[in-house]
């Protein structure tokens, strides 16, 4: 299942296998997904392995994790396209515990007390005049460049 001799990151092989069942429709929207331990065995890592993967299906808007319950897939993503103007920066880090109250949604604000654990923002800054945005990273696709652009 697991190839190490692939050059490909564990934590990465271990997500898409989890993603490929999700696609395949083995876990469907709302399912629980089985816990770390049991995805520990099921793969042969060890659980920070488990726990990065699932972190990144969390970053991709694939799953939630609710503490002490485990994760859940969630419906498939969509993503609003958000245009970086010219000469902007863009940098995506962990929101700061404000910013996961700011951006959540009431339901959100319920069941996880703020935008769920894992979930990225993206940090805009499009020049000195200018506010910067913070934006979820499971709600939008950054577009850079002019949108007119179709190489």
């Amino acid at each position: 299942m697991i190839d190490y001799s692939s050059g490909v990151p564990v934590t990465r092989q271990v997500a898409d296998a989890i993603r490929a069942d999700i696609n395949s429709g083995r876990y469907r929207p709302g399912a629980w997904l089985p816990s770390e331990t049991q995805l520990t065995q099921i793969y042969e890592v060890g659980r920070d392995t488990v726990r990065d993967a699932l972190a990144l299906l969390r970053a991709e808007g694939r799953i939630t994790t609710v503490r002490k319950r485990g994760s859940r897939v969630v419906d498939k993503p969509s993503r609003e396209p958000y245009s970086v103007p010219s000469g902007a920066r863009a940098v995506t880090r962990m929101p700061t515990p404000e910013e996961r109250r700011d951006l959540a949604t009431p339901e959100e604000l319920r069941e996880f007390g703020g935008v769920p654990e894992g979930v990225p923002v993206f940090e805009v800054a499009p020049g000195p005049r200018m506010h910067r945005r913070i934006l979820r990273g499971d709600r939008v696709e950054l577009i850079f460049g002019d949108p007119q652009d179709t190489d």
